[in-house]
C-alpha cells in the first residue's frame, strides 16, 4: 500500500528510492531438443536468482539487468516463467513487494531506475502482514508468447512501509524459458491497480463505505485478439497497528475482482475519474448497473478468508492468475477493459491486482 506512487509503465505508480542496479550476464542454458536429438539452441532458459534484505522505507528498488541473444536490437519471445518468490518479515509489521520483468528496445540502459524506457511484460504483487515467510509458486505458460528483446531487467520493489520496523527479505528463484523470434508480434496490456477499503487514505484511492467499489477503465489503443490474462491478485489486511486501519471482524472478509470487456467505449466508467485519473468510489451495485448488455465477462476472482475464534483476521490472500480465454476475443481500438474491485466484510484491506493481458494480432 503505497501512499504516494507510481511510474508510468505500471498502473499502480511508485516513487522508487535507494535503487540498486546490477548488470549481469545471463545464465543462458539450452533446454529444448530438436527432433534429431540435437539441442535446439534457439530455446533457452534464463535463471533468475536473487535475495535482497532491506529495512529502508519508501519502496526501494533493486534492478538486475541481463544481456541475452544479441542485445536490445534482437527480438525474442518468452514462453514460460516458473519457480518461486518469497517475502519474509523479520517483525510483525505489514510489508509488500512488487516483482517486475521488463525489456528494453534499441539500447540496453546502464541504469533506468524509473523504468521510463522499459516495456513491462510481467508483474506480481505479494503482501505480508505478519512475522512470517510467505513463499508463492510461479508457474506461467505462454502459448501466445510474450514479446522481449535481448535486454531484460528483473526488479524487486518494496519492503517495510513504516520507519523503525523490522527488516524484510525478498527472494526470487525463477526460470524464464525463451527463444529467438523474428518479430515482436504479440503485445502486453497492463490491467493493474490498487484500492484501499476501510480507511480513507492510501493506495490509488480509498473508501470507508463498506458498500463501495472501484471500477478501473482501460481504453485499448490497438486492435487485436485478447488471448490470456496472467499475473497475481493480493487482497490483504494490514497489521492491526495504529499505522493503518482496523483489522476485519466478524465471520469472513474478502474481495471480489472482475474483468469485463466493453465494446466501443468506456461509457460511464470513463467519466468517473478524479483529477489524478483514478476512479472515484461508487456503490458496487451501481457500478454493476453501468455494465452494458454487450459487456463480455472475462474473469471473476473471488477471495474469502474465514475468521474463527482460534485465528486472527490478519492475513494476505494472494493468488496467481493464468486464464486462457476459451476463444480469442476480438478487440478494436477504443474498446474498454473494466476491472471492478469490491470487498466483503469490514475492517481495512489493501486490494491489488497485478494482471496483464496478451493481445495477439
Amino acid at each position: 500500500m503505497k501512499t504516494c506512487r507510481r511510474i508510468v509503465v505500471l498502473a499502480a505508480t511508485f516513487i522508487f528510492i535507494g535503487c540498486v542496479t546490477c548488470i549481469v550476464w545471463a545464465q543462458d542454458d539450452d533446454w529444448g531438443r530438436g527432433g534429431d536429438g540435437d539441442r535446439d539452441r534457439d530455446h533457452r532458459v534464463l535463471h533468475i536468482q536473487h535475495t535482497v534484505t532491506t529495512s529502508q522505507i519508501g519502496f526501494p528498488q533493486s534492478l538486475f539487468m541481463y544481456h541475452l541473444l544479441d542485445g536490445a536490437n534482437s527480438n525474442g519471445e518468452a514462453r514460460a516463467l516458473k519457480g518461486t518468490i518469497s517475502l519474509k518479515n523479520h517483525s510483525s509489521e505489514f510489508s509488500e513487494v512488487l516483482w517486475v520483468l521488463a525489456y528494453w528496445k534499441g539500447e540496453c540502459p546502464v541504469d533506468d531506475q524509473s523504468l521510463a524506457g522499459a516495456n513491462v511484460i510481467w508483474t506480481e504483487i505479494q503482501k505480508n502482514p505478519t512475522q512470517s515467510e510467505d513463499t508463492l509458486p510461479v508457474d506461467l505458460h505462454f502459448p501466445n508468447p510474450l514479446p522481449m528483446t535481448g535486454c531484460v531487467g528483473f526488479i524487486f520493489a518494496g519492503g517495510p512501509l513504516v520507519k523503525g520496523t523490522g527488516a524484510v527479505t525478498m527472494s526470487a528463484d525463477l526460470d524464464m524459458e525463451y527463444k529467438r523470434s523474428e518479430t515482436l508480434a504479440n503485445a502486453v496490456v497492463d490491467l493493474s491497480g490498487e484500492y484501499c477499503f476501510g480507511q480513507n487514505w492510501g493506495c490509488q484511492n480509498a473508501t470507508t463505505n463498506e458498500n463501495d467499489g472501484f471500477a478501473v477503465p482501460i481504453t485499448m489503443s490497438t486492435a487485436g485478439h485478447l488471448m490470456e490474462l496472467y499475473g497475481s491478485i493480493s487482497d490483504s489486511t494490514f497489521d492491526g497497528t495504529q499505522n493503518f486501519g482496523p483489522l476485519p471482524t466478524g465471520e469472513v472478509w474478502g474481495a471480489t475482482n472482475n474483468f469485463y470487456l466493453l465494446p466501443g467505449e468506456c461509457g460511464k466508467f470513463g467519466n468517473n475519474l478524479n483529477s489524478q485519473g483514478f476512479p472515484n468510489p461508487v456503490p458496487l451495485a451501481k457500478l454493476n448497473s453501468w455494465l452494458p448488455n454487450n459487456a463480455i465477462h472475462l474473469e471473476s476472482v473471488p477471495m474469502d478468508y474465514q475468521i474463527t475464534q482460534a485465528r486472527t483476521s490478519r492475513a494476505s490472500l494472494t493468488r496467481q492468475i493464468e486464464t486462457f480465454l476459451p476463444y480469442p476475443v476480438k478487440i478494436n481500438a477504443g474498446d474498454c477493459v473494466v476491472v471492478i474491485y469490491g470487498r466483503k466484510g469490514n475492517g481495512a484491506t489493501d486490494n491489488e491486482t497485478q494482471i496483464h493481458a496478451v493481445l495477439a494480432p
